[in-house]
């Protein structure tokens, strides 16, 4: 039950906004295991918000985060994630993304 509560703490925590922490514009299923040193196990695209750089950047509903910022997902720490997903409006966030055929692609989107 503590890993359940744990992941579903840190999961809320990784896509949360504060201050002037920019938006990325798309939502993502994410999982996570451990539970003293949390890990991104995998990260699936589940919304994405029209005309947002997310958009811009060909993410759709369905792909896969396989790395954020060179952090390769599975095994990416949850702190650097959520570090690599909090940056201010302006700056931008590489991420590696899988679409369902096999293909891959990287995504620089800039937060608003």
């Amino acid at each position: 039950m503590k890993n359940i509560i744990v992941a579903l703490l840190v999961i809320m925590s990784l896509w949360a906004h504060a201050g002037e922490t920019g938006k990325k514009g798309f939502k993502a299923d994410v999982s996570i295991s451990g539970f003293f040193s949390p890990e991104v196990k995998s990260a699936i695209i589940n919304s994405v918000v029209k005309n947002s750089s997310a958009e811009e950047q060909g993410i759709k509903v369905g792909h896969e985060i396989v790395a954020i910022d060179g952090c390769k997902i599975p095994g990416c720490p949850a702190s650097v994630a959520k570090k690599a997903l909090q940056k201010s409006v302006g700056e931008s966030v590489v991420l590696t993304m899988l679409k369902p055929d096999g293909d891959i692609y990287e995504a620089n989107v800039t937060l608003q």
